[in-house]
């Protein structure tokens, strides 16, 4: 059984990290419903006659991209007790990882979901989000596939048959005996 100084310090630090997602999570969450109630008033009540059946389009899949990502969030942050209610272990860190991506597309979102108050040009910031994954797919797994697959071509064409090893070693002999070695 642990020592109940090491039950103490996991319960600590489990603690700490319930904490710190709580915050994150809370900060995520109110920069999203701020931005979305923003765009809200000012695109959909104030400027309505500027907005056309696209921009709810895409005002619709933004926030259900950033809505999904913070439900995403929230369930791998989730904190798990024991049956007397007492934390175990405090959820995954929402530092590093997939969680960063989520946590990106959440604040672009936000930012398309501003800024698109004032011009509609604004939803192409929204691109970034493909062109990232793209290039994260490519420089992780393609590219590295093909190196892999190189080197590994490399290796077998520098692997000399046992044919070839003995021609190269008795063209060997014959070279040191003709130096008199």
């Amino acid at each position: 059984a642990p020592s109940p100084t090491v039950v103490v310090m996991a319960k600590s630090g489990a603690k700490k990290q319930h904490e710190a997602n709580k915050a994150q999570l809370k900060l995520l969450a109110s920069v999203l419903n701020y931005t979305t109630v923003f765009h809200v008033v000012v695109r959909l009540c104030v400027r309505y006659k500027t907005a056309k059946k696209w921009n709810v389009v895409f005002f619709a899949c933004t926030l259900l991209a950033c809505r999904t990502s913070l439900t995403s969030l929230r369930s791998f942050a989730a904190p798990t007790y024991d049956a007397d209610g007492e934390l175990i272990d405090g959820g995954g860190s929402l530092r590093g990882g997939l969680t960063e991506y989520y946590q990106d597309l959440i604040y672009v979102g936000a930012f398309a979901l501003t800024a698109t108050t004032y011009s509609d040009w604004f939803w192409m910031s929204m691109l970034i989000i493909p062109a990232v994954g793209g290039y994260l797919i490519i420089t992780k797994l393609i590219l590295p596939y093909m190196s892999m697959k190189k080197q590994a071509s490399e290796a077998s064409a520098q692997e000399e048959t046992k044919e070839e090893k003995r021609r190269r070693e008795r063209s060997q002999r014959r070279q040191a005996k003709r130096r008199g070695f």
